[in-house]
């Protein structure tokens, strides 16, 4: 989550075996089959779609690498089963687009020199933030305290300190219209920036660059506070001078340098094109006019890989739990396809941690109907679904088809609760003015070593299952 197509000719899926991705592995087999019958979602099943997707065998399932495609192989695998016609490119549920990545070559590094020599742990104590004006590079300075950065509307946290060619500690708060604290250090000289925020996630690496880039690692507020020591402050006296300041203009500047010596480090791989594919089934209903609109069902298959150091982020709720409801869903709605008005379509994108190229490639490159964008009823984009909370949460960009979500659920004896707009696949399709929300649950764990298959459950999968696949039907079956 971040919180990320060409149509050949149809084949159907009955006509013979499916061409997969080069170098995927196989076989790819089957989940055992669940009591439930055919036309209701199984969470048993979906469940042991996650477990499969999320093993430490597919590495993370990084967009381009070799556990990817073979994921995106078994998806496909199961939509051959169910009977979709293959909807991606020359007959084959793959759908290519090139698009560029960017990786870590090493573990990203902090710690602090001298006498008091201290060496913090990644993923635990700090991780990296790429995209934009953070990227590769290393530094080692004494550090610069800034406050939130801002340097707009007559506001500057830099006032009192003195940047040039330091590490630029960002403590906060941030200031609305402030500008990018990034951006920000980098003008005023910034060799390196130290944020405060969440430190055990990696989070997606946005492959687009400035063309010169400093290092940039998130700390946790533990980390600042050590660092902060030898002046006597802490991160909460800073964030109240911060306030002062903001308050009154004549109150004493907010920034302040700290002696204290920080070696820090990103080390990235050039961005670079990668062969990447979403996966497309289709459910064409049976009349052939009618069958040209079609609501779709997405969420995406690629997590955020391996670290340089062999540890994989099996991203099991985020998001293998999406492209398994995806499965499921679309095996329960064949069992109707003879009552279905309009076709449906079943989609795990590539490249949403990266910045949703994935989907952006399926609006961009598909030109026939079903599938293209002027031909969609509606989106659902399914992340974070596998667990965990009491409440399913719906986005707020179409108010109606948001609706439409929580009545089904309430139906359902299921909480519901409706969140803002933006963060996964969904978005691609708003912008063209689809109607589409994102479906998740109020907790979720995400792009950390903890996301295994064992935190997602099946009663979490079968409730929003449930709601989803009523959702889609009713979608599909209305004038």
């Amino acid at each position: 989550m971040i919180r990320a197509f060409v149509v050949g000719a149809v084949l159907l899926a009955a006509c013979g075996p499916i061409a997969q991705p080069a170098d995927s592995p196989t076989p790819r087999p089957s989940p055992a089959a669940a009591s439930q019958t055919a036309g209701e979602f199984d969470g048993t099943r979906a469940k042991a779609h996650v477990d499969w997707l999320a093993d430490v065998a597919r590495g993370g399932r990084y967009t381009g690498s070799p556990g990817y495609r073979d994921a995106a192989g078994y998806v496909a695998d199961r939509f051959s089963e169910i009977g979709l016609e293959p909807w991606g490119d020359g007959g084959t549920f793959f759908q290519h687009f090139t698009t560029p990545i960017v990786d870590n070559t090493a573990m990203p590094a902090l710690s602090r020199t001298g006498a008091a020599a201290k060496q913090y742990k990644a993923r635990v104590d700090f991780t990296e933030s790429v995209g934009g004006r953070s990227g590769s590079g290393s530094a080692e300075a004494e550090i610069a305290v800034v406050g939130g950065a801002a340097r707009a509307n007559g506001q500057n946290d830099f006032a009192g300190a003195n940047v040039k060619g330091k590490i630029a500690l960002v403590t906060g708060p941030v200031m609305p219209g402030g500008g990018s604290a990034v951006e920000n250090a980098y003008a005023e000289g910034a060799a390196g920036v130290l944020v405060i925020g969440g430190a055990t996630i990696r989070y997606s690496p946005i492959p687009r660059l400035q063309s010169a880039t400093i290092p940039t690692l998130v700390i946790t507020e533990d980390v600042a506070n050590d660092l902060l020591a030898a002046s006597g402050k802490k991160v909460s006296d800073e964030q109240a001078a911060v306030n002062a300041r903001r308050a009154d203009p004549n109150a004493p500047d907010s920034g302040f340098d700290v002696p204290t010596v920080v070696r820090m480090s990103v080390s990235l791989t050039p961005v670079h094109d990668v062969d990447a594919f979403n996966v497309v089934g289709l459910l064409r209903a049976p009349d052939p006019d009618a069958a040209k609109r079609a609501v779709m069902v997405g969420g995406h298959l690629d997590g955020v890989g391996t670290d340089p150091d062999g540890s994989v982020f099996q991203a099991a709720n985020d998001n293998a739990s999406g492209p398994a409801v995806v499965i499921e869903m679309a095996r329960a709605l064949s069992a109707a396809k003879a009552s279905l008005r309009h076709s449906v379509l079943f989609v795990a994108f590539a490249g949403e941690e990266e910045g949703l190229l994935g989907s952006e490639a399926y609006a961009a490159q598909t030109a026939v109907t079903p599938g293209r964008v002027e031909s969609l009823i509606a989106m659902i984009d399914l992340d974070v679904i596998g667990c965990c909370g009491s409440s399913l949460i719906v986005s707020s960009e179409a108010p109606e088809l948001q609706k439409r979500v929580r009545d089904a659920a309430t139906k359902l004896g299921i909480s519901s609760q409706p969140i803002g707009g933006g963060g996964s696949d969904q978005t691609t399709f708003v912008r063209r003015r689809v109607p589409a929300v994102f479906v998740g649950w109020s907790d979720y764990i995400l792009h950390t070593y903890k996301d295994v298959p064992a935190v997602v459950d099946v009663a979490h999968l079968k409730k929003a299952g449930d709601v989803l696949t009523a959702v889609a039907k009713d979608l599909a079956t209305a004038d």
